[in-house]
């Protein structure tokens, strides 16, 4: 078997072997040295990915080690599901997430800001930055600020539930202004789109008055 990543290659040949396996049975399905495979197997169980148990000797001696694959929880499954149990339609769910980011920036609040009415570039710049968001770059005009995001810590999230992505994003923004200051709070209006790139989201804020009037900008999908 040839691959470009003889870990994984071996943590599947352990899964799909319904019995334990040695370090020979591993290395001739791998097509290396039996040595490379311990090699590999070792950084399984280093990794948690794996264990060992002992298998019988067909001779005399000391027993075979044999390797077993860890099971893993179904959790990133289950969390798809579930996800997709918070609303029926997409606008339902993002409403949700919207809520949960809320509470999640609430959580992890910023400091003070220095003046009452601080720079909402610098608020939703700094919230985001404190929860695992790296932003890429900014620009302003006519009353809007625009935010681009280059790292998204929920981005394995929006590939099954985009939606629920930029809920969250949105809400977390929200909670930021509003804590920052109440003018902000009331004077903004949120959204959050995606990457035409194909990557992470891309961050909106703008005027409450800006996007109403600007039919070419949806709201928040």
């Amino acid at each position: 078997m040839s691959t470009s990543d003889p870990r994984g290659a071996a943590l599947q040949i352990l899964r799909a072997a319904g019995a334990p396996l040695d370090a020979g049975g591993v290395a001739d399905r791998l097509g290396v040295h039996v040595t490379t495979a311990r090699f590999h197997l070792n950084n399984l169980i280093n990794t948690g990915e794996a264990t060992t148990t002992q298998l019988p000797s067909a001779s005399v001696g000391r027993p075979r080690l044999g390797y077993v694959a860890v099971a893993t929880a179904p959790t990133g499954e289950l969390l798809s599901l579930l996800l997709g149990r918070l609303g029926a339609t997409a606008g339902a769910r993002e409403q949700r997430a919207a809520e949960a980011g809320q509470l999640w920036a609430a959580r992890h609040p910023a400091p003070p800001p220095p003046t009452p009415v601080p720079d909402p570039v610098t608020v939703v710049a700094d919230a985001l930055a404190g929860l695992g968001f790296q932003v890429r770059s900014t620009t302003s005009a006519f009353g809007s600020h625009e935010l681009q995001i280059c790292s998204c810590p929920l981005k394995e999230l929006g590939a099954d539930h985009p939606e629920i992505a930029h809920g969250v994003a949105r809400g977390v923004i929200e909670e930021a202004l509003s804590s920052a200051s109440a003018t902000l709070g009331s004077q903004y209006a949120v959204t959050v789109r995606p990457d035409p790139a194909g990557g992470n989201c891309e961050i909106t804020v703008r005027l409450a008055e800006y996007a109403r009037s600007d039919s070419t900008h949806p709201a928040t999908h």
